[in-house]
Formats: structure tokens, sequence, C-alpha cells
């Protein structure tokens, strides 16, 4: 369905009902319109090639006898063939579950397990060291001259889809050492995006430039968005995506660019490259707090500046707020379909002006985790108002209705660059190797000078002498199962590490030195 601001065009109002339709009626209304879908490199894929792609990939899936309600795996580089993946398995009835190629392949085997996939897509771009993926790999590259043509293609909506089948499983850090899954559905995917679209008001001049990986979910918005609004999507490459100079090359060779989002910290490095701005730029920001400083910096060079909030458990993000010059920077304005609570330590609500855990009910919140019971019935809990709250974890304090001050997490994870971090998961790694006794890690610094130190307590094996292993050593055990970005900067050896008076570990004094 196309939206513009346009009068003399049609002006179409999105409900989440199915998520499917509305993808539909927006690639078919563009397709006849002959716009351009994606551009990836010198590349431009139209909205007719799209769906062509798309009905080619849902042929490889029904082939392959992949069924509605199956999970598989994307293990595909980033490319367009990525982005007809996606909508190829939405249609389909099958949940997707990202592999970012760059993440270790231990870790890509851990959630392939932990998921039970059905299969694993991937495309001859891959590398070809095999991974040893549990379940069948189906290459998604083209087998012959059997394709549907442009023209004609049309995308294949399963019969069997319904509000509650699960659109994607995302999966995030776990503190028991293991990734753990967040499930959501069609209904949910279907409110997040007709409510961004609403708040932000995006219309067929959309314009985005594509920069997360899809292993992070606010990727979901940045793809199927412009899409929903026969927008155009600029994808970037695997090299250029991390690099901030390669964005700002390709928002200054490309100034019809007009929405991008990303963390604090991608924003602060692309404005330390020298970036000036983007006329007309909208700007979205979240993952991480932030700074007064660099929402001026944006301010002055963009057009409009969102500050967004939101767990992954509540599909993207829950709160978007236009942040305004020399005003300060809160997180507040729920989306349709959301709303917010802020409950103390009896689980009551507290009033204007007072601090709790930030709680999040609505129509988008996950099915809860992927055969984790117990840490769903503790995160996700039914209150005798009779609404289903996520429990986030976040410290906040309420401003006023639907205003709230950021103040950092109630439990051990953090966020480092936009990554959720479970800091039990990297200690648990730590404490299966025999050089480790225990181990406690913590986030110092701020900003790009935060990194993740490692405190470790030397095992039995390891002897009295120096540590039995060395910095090097340690990166590459870990880089088995961890992605970079989740492992320490720093190694930090002692013979015992300091604990409180009831026994446990006291960070406080490991953070003072």
């Amino acid at each position: 369905m196309l939206v513009s601001k346009d009068p003399s065009k049609q002006v179409f109002v999105f409900t989440p009902q199915c998520l499917t339709s509305m993808l539909e009626a927006a690639l078919i209304g563009a397709a006849e319109s002959g716009r351009v879908a994606i551009d990836f490199g010198e590349q431009s894929i139209s909205y007719r090639e799209l769906l062509a792609e798309v009905s080619r990939i849902q042929q490889r899936l029904n082939q392959a006898g992949l069924q509605p309600g199956n999970r598989v795996g994307i293990h595909v580089e980033r490319s367009p063939v990525m982005i007809a993946t996606l909508l190829a398995c939405l249609f389909s009835g099958i949940a997707f579950v990202p592999l970012d190629p760059l993440f270790p392949a231990g870790r890509l085997k851990d959630i392939a397990e932990e998921a039970q996939l059905n299969a694993v897509l991937e495309t001859g771009a891959e590398d070809s060291a095999p991974i040893g993926f549990c379940c069948p790999v189906l290459s998604l590259d083209p087998e012959g001259a059997d394709q549907p043509q442009a023209g004609n293609a049309t995308p294949m909506r399963s019969p069997l889809l319904r509000p509650e089948t699960t659109a994607y499983m995302m999966f995030t850090s776990g503190s028991t050492g293991k990734p753990k899954g967040v499930v959501i559905s069609h209904q949910a995917l279907a409110t997040f995006l007709c409510a961004a679209l609403e708040r932000l008001g995006l219309d067929d001049e959309c314009h985005w430039l594509l920069i997360t990986t899809i292993a992070f979910d606010i990727s979901m918005l940045e793809i199927f968005a412009p899409l929903l609004v026969g927008g155009r999507l600029r994808l970037t490459s695997s090299e250029e995506h991390k690099d901030p100079h390669a964005v700002a090359a390709i928002l200054a060779r490309y100034p019809s660019v007009n929405t991008l989002q990303a963390t604090p910290t991608f924003w602060r490095m692309l404005v330390n490259t020298g970036w000036e701005g983007q006329t007309g730029l909208t700007a979205l920001t979240g993952g991480e707090a932030l700074d007064g400083g660099l929402a001026q910096q944006l301010l002055s060079r963009c057009a409009v500046l969102w500050n967004c909030y939101g767990p992954t458990e509540a599909t993207v993000w829950s709160l978007m707020s236009e942040v305004q010059p020399d005003q300060p920077i809160t997180i507040g304005r729920s989306l349709a379909g959301y709303g917010h609570l802020v409950l103390d330590d009896n689980d009551q609500p507290v009033a204007v002006g007072q601090e709790g855990e930030l709680c999040i009910y609505g129509d988008a919140l996950s099915d809860g985790y992927w055969q984790r019971a117990d840490l769903t019935e503790r995160q996700f809990i039914t209150r005798s108002d009779g609404l289903r709250y996520y429990r986030t974890g976040d410290n906040v304090r309420r401003l006023a209705d639907d205003s709230y001050q950021y103040f950092g997490r109630l439990d051990g994870q953090v966020k480092l660059r936009g990554y959720r971090i479970e800091l039990g998961e990297i200690e648990a790694r730590l404490r299966g190797l025999a050089a480790v006794r225990d181990a406690a890690v913590t986030l110092e610094g701020e900003g790009e000078q935060a990194t993740l130190v490692a405190y470790l307590e030397q095992g039995e094996q390891s002897g009295s002498g120096a540590p039995a292993m060395t910095r090097l050593q340690l990166r590459k055990a870990l880089s088995a199962h961890l992605p970079g970005y989740m492992i320490p900067g720093r190694f930090v050896w002692l013979t015992r590490l300091p604990t409180t008076a009831s026994g446990k570990v006291d960070r406080k004094r490991l953070a003072a030195g």
C-alpha cells in the first residue's frame, strides 16, 4: 500500500490485522507504479524484480518440504536476496532466525541447536568452510531457467497464517551461557510497524539507509517500514555497514537518502568522521542511552531526531519521542498498541517523581522465550488488572504520564554499542576454561571508551606462577562461541575475586581497582 503526502494520491490507513496482507498490497502497488525497491552498490532492484525473487525463494522453500510453523536460519550475506528471503518466510508462515555470517561458527551452531531449526538457508556467497549445522542446509542460489518472470510473480500467502503465527525468533545474550530466543508473532510485528509508520509519518518518498545486521531486531524497522509505504531501501554491504567512514561516503554520494537509524555509539563515530549532516534527514537513535551533547550535535546535522526505547521482548521500539533543542533527554511517548507502567519493589505503580522498574504491556509483546517456560514466567507477568506485562529490568524515574528518565539496569545486563549483553554468558564461558576457577566481567568506561573487563581467578591446574593463558589465548578461546562485541578488551588475573559479606562477587571493588 502506498502512503503519499500528495493529496491526489490515495492514502491508506494501516491496521495491525495481517502483516502479510499489508505487505502484499504494498509490494504489488509499488510494482505497478514501476518503483525501485532496493539499491545495493550500483545495482537497483525494482519492486517487480523483488516480487519475482520472493516468489522464487518461496518455490525453493516449498520444494524443500518446509511448512508453515517451521523454523529456518537465515545465514545469508547482506544483499537483496537477504531481504527477499525474509519476505518469503513471512508470506509462507515460516519463522526466520537470523544467523549473522559475521558471528563465530560456534555461536551460530548454538543458536541453530537451541532453535531446533528445520533448515538453514544460505547462498553461494557464504564462506565455503562448513559450519556443521544440526539441520539441512538449503542453497538459495538460482538453479536454472525455470525462474518466475518479473512481470507475473506474486507472493503466495499461506492460508494457515494467523496473527499468532511466529514471524521470527531473535536470539539475545543469555545469563546461563547460551543465547535465548525471543519469539515474535505476526501480530506483534504488525502492531509495531503500523505504530512506527504512524509516528514517523513515512510515505513513498522514504529512502532509508539500512546499516543494521538482521541479528539486531531494530533492523526489522529498517527493512519493512520502507517497503510498507512503497519507499526505497539503500542496503549497505557486509564491509560497509559497520564502517562510519563508508556510511558517511554513502550519505554524501546519495543525498536522496532521508532516513537513518543507528545506536548512539555509531552516530558518535559518524560525527567524528567529519560528517556535517544531511539536508532533510530523519535520524533515529536507540539501543543505548542518548546523551545531551550528542543529541545537540545530531540536531544540528539533521531535520528530525527521534530517541527510541524498547527491548526485543516488546518488538523493537515501544517508546519514540522527538528530541527538541536544549531540552532534557528523556524516553517517552508510547507507540499505538503499547502501554507502560513503573512498578516499585512491591510491584505497585509509583507516583510521578518516583523510581521503579519500567514494565510494558500491549499487543506487541513477545510470546515469551523459546522453550524457557521458567524465564518466561519470571519476566512476563499478569497483574490483577488482567493485563500481561513484560518486566524490562530497566530502572527509570516517572517524570509525568508517559515520560521517563532512564537510569540503567537493575541486573547484570549491559548495553555496549547497542548490543544487549548478559555478563553472565561471558562469565560462564570463561569458567568453562580449565585455567579459570572463577570469573567476573564488568563494563567500564563510557561512550566510545566503554569496554568489557574480565577479572579471572586462576584454576587449580594453573599453579601459582604466571597466568596459564595469555590475553590472545583467552580471546581465541572465547571467539569460538562469542561474537566480537562480547569478548572483553582487558583480562585481569587475581588470586581471589573480592566478595561481599554475603559471599557474592563485589563488582564495585573490582571496578575501583
